[in-house]
This record gives C-alpha cells, structure tokens and sequence, in this order.
C-alpha cells in the first residue's frame, strides 16, 4: 500500500472527525468527578480479592474484567485516579472512531464511511459512555468487532475472521452479559440465510458445518468465565429479572437519546433518515440490510425477554440497547451518503452541491441541539452525573428562595479558585445538590466525602478531598462549604414530574447532618468563624485560612 493510495486519503476523510471526537470525549474530563456506578468497580477492586473478582457476580453489577483490572493495577502498586479508572473506557471510545468507520469503508464506500464516522464521533450518548467508566463502550466496541468479524467469516469461511469473532464475542458478554442477544445475533441470519439464500446443498452443508463449529466454540470460550461463577451468574439473573412493561414515554426518551437531541424534530429526521437508510441499503446490498436488521431486532427482542430491572427508565433502557445504535447511526449514514452523492440527473433533482449542504447542515442541526451546545452541561464538574446523561430530561433545579446567597455572590467575584463541597455522597441519587449550586456559581467544583473508604491506600482520586484541614489546604481551592443539613436540601430540589429517585432512609439523612455539623464546628475550632453562614451552610476562605496554597486551582 502506497502513502498516495492507502493512508493519506483515509487521514483525509478520517481524520477530521476522529479529531472532533476526541476533542468532545476529552472536553473538560479531568474536573469530573468519579461517582455513582463509575464507583462499583473501584469499590469491588478495594474489598475483594482477584479469586473473588473473577468469580463473582455482585448485584451491583460491577464489570468484572474492569474490577480485575483495577485490582490488578493496585496490587503492583498503581494507584487509581480518575485517569486510570477511564483509561480503558476512552481508549476504546476512540478505537470505535478509528476502527468501524474503516470497516464500513471496505463494504460501503468512503462517503458513508465519512458520514458514520461523523456521526459516531458528535453522538452525545457515543461520547458519554466513552467518558464514564463502566462497561458500555467496551461491549459497543467488542460487540462491532464481533459482528463485522463474523461477516466476513460468513462471506468467505476462514479460521482467522471465525477465531476473531469467537473471541471480540466472548469479551463482549464477559463486560456485560446484556451484550449476549446482540453476538449471539449473527447465527439467526446464517440460519435464515442458509435457509432461503441461494448456496448449493453441497456448500450449505460445509457451511452448516462450520457455523456448528463456531457455535461450539463460542460456548466454550464463555464457559471458561461463565462456569466458575455459576452460582452469582443465577443469583444475579434472578435478581435482574423484572416483569415490567414498555412505556410509551420511556420509548420516546429513548429514540431522543439515541438520535441525540431532546427535541422531536431533529430526532424524527434522525430516525426518518435511519429507516430510508435501512430501505436503500436493502436496494443496494440486501444481505447487509438483512444482517444489521436481525442484529438490532435480536438485541431489543432479547432485552425485552430477559426483562432486566430498570427498562422504564430511559438511561437504563439505552444502555441496554446501546448495540443497536451504531447500526442505526450505519443506516442514516447510507441515506445521508446517497443524499451527498446527487442523483445521476442532477437537472431533474437536487444536486450534488446541495445535497452535500443539506447534509452538512443535518449535522450542525443534531449537534446545535444535542446536549453540548449547553454551556453550563459543558461546564460542569457533574457530566457523568445521571441527570446530565439523561439529557432529553429536564434537570433538576432549586427555587430561588433555597438558593443559598453566598453561590450568587460568588458568581460575581473576579478570579478563580475551585470549591470543595461537603458532605458528598458517591450515589448520584442523593448528589444532585452540587451541580446544580455549580450551574449558579460557574466555578470547578471538588468534593469531600464522609465515606472513609474511598481515601484508603490504593485509592487517589484528584477531585474527592479528604475532609481533613490539611488535604482541604492542599487542594488547591479557594472555597469549602460545608453543607450543615444537606438531605433537607435535596429534600427542596424540583425533579420532572416522572423522576424516581429513592428516599433518604432516615440513618443516612442523621448521619450527614452530624457529619456536617461536625466538621463545621471542627473547621470553626481550628480557623475561626466561617466567611459566610447561614442555615445552610458554612464557607472558609481557604487563601486566607491556608495562605498562598489555596486558591491555585
């Protein structure tokens, strides 16, 4: 391959919106704070031995080879930030980008391999889970290999595309078993195609053959994890599994998120141009359209039948079926591609200049009025907080009259200068207080927790200070509020209408109350009377408790 006919014309159309996406997926990542299930293998990797790790299917549904990992990296002394534990989840956000774009490229072409790979790379959901560090990117990365390596061994039968796909599969359900319907997907279309495709009987039987071969083993890479945890795998199941019904409204919010936008009419072109997709792709290359059709229909059939716990929630409904996007994003990427191109007449119909600009401006459109062209979403501390990956929802807010003053009065104080918050608690339910003050005050937000356990050997997250005067001094920030009585607080918060969010069990709401309390009058005791209080809170000035140390960040 030739620098003329192989990698500069793909660095051509590849490279801008390879940039692009790693500038989304890395905007403002290091202030974000690691909480709420980003926390479940952190946890896990702190309290549990490698044998147990890999055995074991907690209900908290920590992914195991990410639990490993952490441990892993612990024991030889590696200790885990906010970097470390993201590492994986964005290194393969960014391989998606660089990788399935060229493999669209081999079957359909460079435009709509440029077209998918815009449009992968400004998915606000793609970017998301790229940032936080749970299991989803892995699977959606894992399960595209799996899919386009078991195509090309179907297409043309060899050892190497077969022994790729049994491997990316395996992987992919060893992240999350929710990625079993999707990998397991492609045999239902060797079947049908096997059944009502055209190969002669001699060549169904050496195909039969070696899917038969595949199939086996598939299962056998899958027992090898599968088998030794047996007992949680059954425990877990049944804990999961959920009869619940499909509501129109989650299903709604759930083709906004996957279109990007929590407006209706650019996420109904999204999936209109998706669906003409689909039918020009069945017009030019019936078996693909055949194939990415039984994938996605297999996954949501499969999600529907295994019924997980939370489907009428639309973030946990999404990423259930976060398989199906890129498959969705390949078919509006067909219709826009052939929209691009013009038509053979271009006197009778749109031309090709104009139909480039519709497309170009079909782009600008999803990412105007996707989640990112919010200043104060692009801004906050809290992106990986679930109110912000829910963004077709509303976020919750305080009445005016709950606001603290200090917040707006800080807003309007020159310089910068970040602001530790306490008591922080790591469940992204009972933690929306924080961003919504930050949303007010524009500053970097850090937090102190009461939650012993996450400042322990091992553990060295950059923005969690622990609550101690020497740590607050070195943070580097300018502020500490101290939350006297902040379960009354979130008690004030105004939610949607639909939102769920679990009640503060009355041991919590007392333990953070004394938690709050006393560190106000411990910080009191040691640097005198805040510079501001009320009955909410208690604020030190850290610049001029800590001298030229505060204040930096």
């Amino acid at each position: 391959m030739t620098l003329r006919s192989g990698i500069l014309p793909k660095a051509i159309w590849l490279g801008p919106p390879l940039l692009a996406g790693a500038a989304l997926r890395l905007w403002n990542l290091a202030p974000q704070i690691l909480g709420g299930d980003e926390l479940h293998a952190v946890r896990s990797a702190l309290l549990e031995r490698m044998p147990e790790i890999l055995t074991t299917y907690p209900p908290a549904d920590n992914c195991i080879p990410l639990t490993a990992l952490d441990r892993a990296l612990m024991v030889v002394g590696v200790e885990l930030s906010e970097t470390v534990v993201r590492l994986p989840v964005l290194v393969s956000g960014f391989l998606f980008l660089l990788l399935v774009p060229l493999a669209v490229e081999r079957r359909l072409g460079t435009r709509a391999a440029a077209l998918f790979a815009w449009l992968a790379a400004i998915s606000p959901v793609l970017v998301l889970y790229s940032r936080i560090a749970r299991s989803y990117m892995p699977i959606l990365l894992l399960g595209a290999a799996a899919a386009i390596a078991f195509w090309r061994f179907w297409e043309r039968p060899r050892p190497l595309a077969g022994a790729a796909y049994v491997l990316a599969a395996a992987l992919a359900v060893w992240f999350h078993l929710v990625a079993a319907p999707f990998v397991a997907a492609p045999f239902l279309y060797a079947l049908g195609d096997l059944a009502w495709g055209e190969p002669a009987r001699r060549e169904r039987g050496r195909r039969l053959g070696a899917l038969l071969l595949l199939a086996g083993a598939l299962a056998v890479a899958c027992a090898a994890f599968l088998v030794p945890a047996r007992r949680s795998l059954v425990e877990l199941v049944a804990h999961k599994h959920w009869r619940q019904p499909l509501l129109w409204k989650t299903l709604g919010e759930l083709l906004r998120l996957q279109a990007g936008t929590a407006r209706w009419v650019p996420a109904a072109l999204f999936w209109l141009a998706a669906a003409a997709g689909l039918a020009l792709l069945a017009r030019r290359d019936r078996r693909l359209a055949a194939y990415t059709a039984v994938l996605a229909a297999a996954q949501v059939a499969g999600v529907y039948v295994l019924s997980p716990i939370g489907l009428t929630i639309s973030i946990v409904l999404d990423r259930y079926l976060l398989l199906v996007l890129p498959l969705a994003l390949l078919w509006v990427a067909t219709a826009l591609a052939a929209l691009s191109a013009g038509p053979s007449n271009g006197e009778r119909r749109l031309g090709r200049a104009a139909g480039t600009a519709t497309v170009a401006l079909f782009l600008v459109l999803l990412l105007a009025c996707g989640p990112f062209a919010d200043p104060r979403f692009r801004s906050s501390s809290f992106m990986h907080h679930n109110d912000f990956v829910a963004f077709c929802s509303p976020r919750s807010r305080l009445p005016a009259a709950a606001i603290p003053p200090f917040y707006r009065w800080l807003a309007g104080v020159p310089g910068g200068g970040a602001i530790v918050e306490f008591p922080w608690v790591p469940q992204w339910t009972w933690s929306s207080i924080f961003y919504i003050d930050q949303e007010i005050h524009g500053r970097r937000t850090l937090v102190a927790s009461p939650v012993r356990r996450l400042y322990r050997p091992g553990i060295a997250l950059r923005n969690l200070i622990a609550p101690y005067p020497a740590p607050l001094c070195a943070s580097g920030a300018r502020f500490v509020a101290v939350h006297l009585h902040i379960a009354h607080e979130e008690d004030l918060i105004e939610r949607p209408a639909d939102w769920m969010v679990e009640p503060m069990d009355m041991p919590l709401r007392r333990a953070l109350r004394t938690e709050g309390e006393g560190m106000a009058r411990r910080l009191a005791a040691l640097w005198g009377p805040p510079v501001y209080h009320d009955a909410a809170i208690a604020v030190w000035d850290l610049l001029k408790t800590c001298g030229p140390r505060g204040g930096d960040r």
